[in-house]
């Protein structure tokens, strides 16, 4: 008896020849897998020792900010530097735990017992006092009037607000300050008269 090799028909060729065009190029690589996950290579991953969102980011998120620097102070008692800080939220904020420094290295904890109202501002007296009569809260630093900066970090460390000025950067006229306009909202700009502790304008 003579047997015939197995021979498939043309059309079961075609058939294993498409199912072989599909799978080769996924055994290669070269298949879509769009709805799958990236290979592990291309995952970015987090170096946790860098802060997860930018300045930018944190500033417009943030419900405290810096509305107000005055470096022009004429007098530590009656007319210090000053730091106005402004509450953008509904509630009140406990200041506990907030940090302020200028250009240098060294924060400075805001009082325990300092809050401020929904809507409210907060005065940081930057005249080197431990306290006179004027409200708020008084830091061993004077600010530059050529040049200098202020910034704002919450009880953990990270910073949500900043402002530089002189050195190439915004200068302040002697006897004006740098705040936001529109009060609380807009970006730092020159005011002709300090606002200290009211909206600027």
């Amino acid at each position: 008896m003579n047997f015939l090799p197995c021979s498939p028909s043309r059309n079961a060729l075609r058939g294993m020849a498409g199912w072989v065009a599909l799978f080769v190029p996924c055994l290669t690589g070269a298949c879509s897998l769009a709805n799958s996950d990236p290979p592990i290579d291309d995952v970015e991953v987090a170096d946790l020792g860098k802060p997860t969102v930018d300045a930018a980011v944190a500033q417009e998120g943030s419900l405290l900010l810096i509305n107000e620097v005055f470096p022009h102070g004429s007098d530590v008692n009656t007319d210090p530097d000053y730091i106005e800080l402004i509450n953008r939220g509904t509630g009140q904020i406990s200041l506990r735990g907030y940090k302020v420094r200028d250009d240098g290295a060294t924060w400075i904890t805001l009082p325990d017992d300092a809050a401020i109202a929904a809507g409210g501002l907060y005065l940081i007296n930057c005249d080197d006092e431990a306290k006179s009569g004027l409200p708020g809260a008084h830091v061993a630093f004077k600010l530059g009037g050529s040049g200098d900066q202020a910034h704002l970090a919450g009880p953990d460390g990270r910073e949500l607000d900043s402002i530089t000025w002189g050195s190439g950067a915004m200068e302040i006229p002697k006897g004006q300050s740098l705040g936001r306009l529109p009060d609380a909202l807009g970006p730092f700009q020159i005011l002709k008269k300090p606002s200290r502790g009211e909206a600027n304008r």
